[in-house]
């Protein structure tokens, strides 16, 4: 609690002393406005950051120092040399500035950037740069304007283009890592010119606004086939048990294209050498591939969001949960299926294309854990037939009831659990339709859990 957006909010419910220690910790705890940054809003600080700290590059500095400290202490050793030294030293910059003044860069851009991006990995833009200028453009490099949230790449790893002439173009690729899940406006670009000898730097920016997507990291971890989970799940919903009435229970349909995750006892050899492509054999029974439609439900609440707290303290478990609602969603579509909808807590939204699905992954907000049942995961799937899977990061009692409920009545439903603490590691039921995915941030700590109770 240490900006002004942690201001504790008041509940209802709770003794107004506890409200006023919270606002009590949290004006304790609040971190004031730097004074470097008071500093920078003044006019004096902003003609020296404008000419020295953006229109010098790093040798243009060294020179210029150099220069105006062997001006100063040659009066002491009273030397024509120095004074001629520093003479040539800021002639040199003066020189540069005018040159680099007249060969400024008169420019156009256009921005061709994808819909989406991840954290933590370089988003690639391509900028079509036009020179509107009479004079060629020499030395210049494009970088995107400074965005929240964002990392950019040294000055000395931007690409570099040595001369554009006049009314001519180019296209640059531009890099910038974006930090955190979220949407990411990139305001435009700035073309920088460093003519002549990259002693001085003189910018365009250019307005290019463009929304992009960024989704959570992406785990290390494997996902498993969900053909073959929903496959086996399908079975145990059915049959009851997976060691019975394997086989004879199920009838031949038709002969498909292979897919990723079917079966290779259910190759269709007579078929795939007709087609000259492999084909697998459908069955109707307790394993119906009717369930081609996937529909996903993400648990948005968060064990430590508390009522008081306006914003959770840390939002990475939600973001992981995220994160393997997308590999979830990616692997549906490589193994065949069809992403058709996704329940962002208790609400429903179809998906048209899978930018919609990128856009509902972006812009979920996180809730509080104590949030009624209702609110964490639908009351009501949308169709019986179709594969519903689940993503949470606890498991309740109540989550329990709603999964329990559905296998009644005969949908199929795959449980993904990616614990939000190291308690919650171990706690799904066993079956096949429940699959746990093994954090490596919690593999140390289980180790030395298990080694004190060894211990003990």
């Amino acid at each position: 609690m240490t900006t002004i957006e942690d201001r504790p909010l008041r509940v209802p419910d709770e003794i107004i002393v506890l409200h006023w220690w919270r606002l009590l910790r949290w004006f304790s705890n609040l971190r004031l406005v730097p004074r470097r940054r008071e500093h920078a809003a003044r006019l004096l600080s902003r003609v020296f950051r404008s000419l020295f700290y953006e229109g010098l590059t790093r040798p243009g500095k060294i020179i210029l120092i150099c220069s105006l400290l062997i001006f100063l202490f040659s009066y002491r050793a009273n030397s024509d040399f120095l004074l001629a030294t520093a003479a040539l030293g800021m002639s040199l910059i003066l020189w540069a500035v005018t040159l680099g003044y007249i060969y400024r860069p008169r420019i156009t851009a256009q921005r061709s950037a994808p819909i989406t991006a991840v954290a933590g990995e370089t988003l690639v833009s391509k900028i079509r740069v036009r020179n509107r200028g009479r004079l060629p453009l020499h030395n210049f490099s494009v970088r995107e304007m400074r965005v929240p949230f964002c990392r950019w790449s040294g000055e000395w790893g931007r690409p570099h283009q040595v001369s554009l002439q006049a009314e001519h173009e180019t296209t640059i690729a531009v890099g910038i890592e974006p930090q955190r899940r979220g949407l990411l406006t990139l305001t435009g670009v700035a073309v920088q010119s460093y003519f002549p000898f990259f002693l001085t730097r003189f910018t365009r920016r250019v307005l290019e606004s463009t929304d992009v997507y960024v989704l959570p990291a992406t785990l290390a971890v494997p996902i498993p086939s969900l053909r073959h989970i929903a496959e086996q799940a399908s079975k145990r919903l059915t049959l009851g048990t997976d060691n019975t009435r394997k086989g004879p229970s199920l009838e031949y349909a038709y002969s498909r294209q292979y897919q990723t995750g079917d079966s290779l006892r259910r190759l269709d050899h007579r078929a795939g050498s007709r087609r000259g492509e492999p084909m697998s054999k459908v069955f109707e029974g307790a394993d119906e591939i009717r369930r081609d439609q996937v529909y996903l439900m993400v648990d948005l609440t968060l064990e430590n969001f508390e009522r008081w707290q306006p914003q959770p303290p840390d939002i990475e478990p939600l973001d992981e949960r995220l994160a393997l609602a997308v590999e979830i969603g990616l692997s549906a579509q490589n193994e065949g299926f069809s992403l058709t909808a996704l329940a962002a807590g208790d609400e429903w939204h179809n998906l048209e294309t899978i930018n919609d699905f990128y856009r509902l992954i972006t812009t979920c907000e996180p809730l509080r854990a104590v949030s009624s049942a209702g609110k964490v995961i639908p009351k009501q799937v949308q169709s019986k037939d179709g594969l519903h899977i689940l993503v949470v990061g606890r498991w309740t009692a109540e989550t329990q009831s709603h999964i329990e409920r559905w296998q009644r009545d005969g949908i199929l439903v795959l449980v993904f659990l990616i614990p939000e603490t190291i308690d919650d590691v171990g706690t799904l039921p066993l079956g096949k339709q429940f699959v746990e995915i093994s954090l490596p941030k919690f593999t140390s700590k289980l180790a030395k859990r298990a080694a004190k109770q060894v211990a003990k």
